[in-house]
């Protein structure tokens, strides 16, 4: 019986093994080859900003077909965002491509729940019935991932996150920490933009009556035509209560009120980063690329601006 349970386990762990070994062969043999130009595309976000494939031209591009009902989307996506930790500051970037049909479901699922920060974009339609970039890249199962290089060339189209994986680090020497020759630049310079942080925060009634100050990292990208994309609160420093009212309150309370706070200055920093007024783009060879940028915003209670 013994002999019996050990060939079947080791009949499954054969064949499991094999399984996953053969996942290109079976779900991958009609994808573009590497060395095709991949085609261009303009899909918009879930904000109605077009995004085109062309724009990101410069950078070393991983389109990730995906959708949030598909299980299979859902587990890589822990993985998908360490990947994007890893290789962010360098010359690489990130078009999600969904096959979801319900607007608030594809936001929440990206935004909401797992903060997959970078870009993303959809049709808005049935996969394989209505969509059309399906089609352009041969999807047939998802995830999907085609990694295309900084001339627009298709360097590799699998559904195999681990060849992925292994083909960006061979290839992280190659990469820049920046695709541009001039940085983007906030419309009126660094002081303009700190006044623009200053009189538009916005605070809850106990962050104020408290007195709670902090300083919010945001990371966001400038798209080519100088809009902002993709702010996330990346940490929140020195976050503190300088009102007297506030020592007074026992240390349940004091955390709460603290935690409560951070919740909310991590919103309202993302909410003034994606309303900024457009960029002056950062440039390349004289033309307008995408760039990522960190800054931090400072919160302080005690600024008596008018707010709008």
């Amino acid at each position: 019986m013994k002999r019996i349970i050990l060939s079947a386990m080791l009949f499954v762990a054969t064949f499991a093994t094999a399984f996953a070994q053969d996942l290109d062969s079976n779900y991958a043999t009609n994808l573009l080859k590497p060395g095709t130009t991949a085609p261009n595309f303009s899909l918009r976000t879930a904000d109605g900003k077009d995004i085109k494939l062309e724009s990101f031209r410069g950078n070393y591009v991983l389109l990730d077909f995906w959708a949030s009902w598909c299980p299979d989307c859902r587990k890589e996506i822990p993985a998908m965002k360490q990947l994007w930790n890893d290789f962010m500051n360098y010359n690489f970037r990130i078009i999600g491509i969904s096959f979801d049909t319900n607007k608030e479901t594809w936001v929440k699922t990206y935004w909401d729940k797992y903060q997959m920060n970078w870009t993303q974009v959809s049709e808005l339609k049935k996969w394989k019935k209505e969509t059309t970039i399906d089609r352009l890249y041969n999807v047939e199962w998802i995830p999907t991932l085609y990694l295309i290089d900084p001339n627009g060339k298709i360097i590799l189209g699998t559904v195999e996150f681990d060849k992925l994986r292994s083909t960006l680090e061979s290839l992280k020497s190659q990469m820049k920490t920046s695709s541009a020759d001039v940085m983007p630049q906030y419309v009126g310079g660094k002081e303009a933009m700190e006044t623009y942080f200053k009189e538009y925060q916005l605070y809850t009634i106990p962050t104020r009556k408290m007195r709670i100050e902090a300083d919010v990292e945001v990371a966001f990208s400038i798209e080519f035509d100088g809009q902002v994309t993709g702010a996330r609160a990346v940490k929140v420093k020195n976050l503190q209560a300088k009102s007297d009212k506030f020592k007074k309150l026992n240390a349940q309370k004091q955390a709460q009120l603290l935690a409560e706070a951070e919740k909310h200055f991590r919103a309202e920093a993302i909410r003034l980063v994606a309303r900024m007024p457009k960029w002056t783009p950062a440039t390349k060879n004289n033309r307008p690329v995408k760039e990522n940028l960190l800054i931090t915003i400072h919160f302080d209670p005690f600024y008596k601006g008018i707010k709008k």
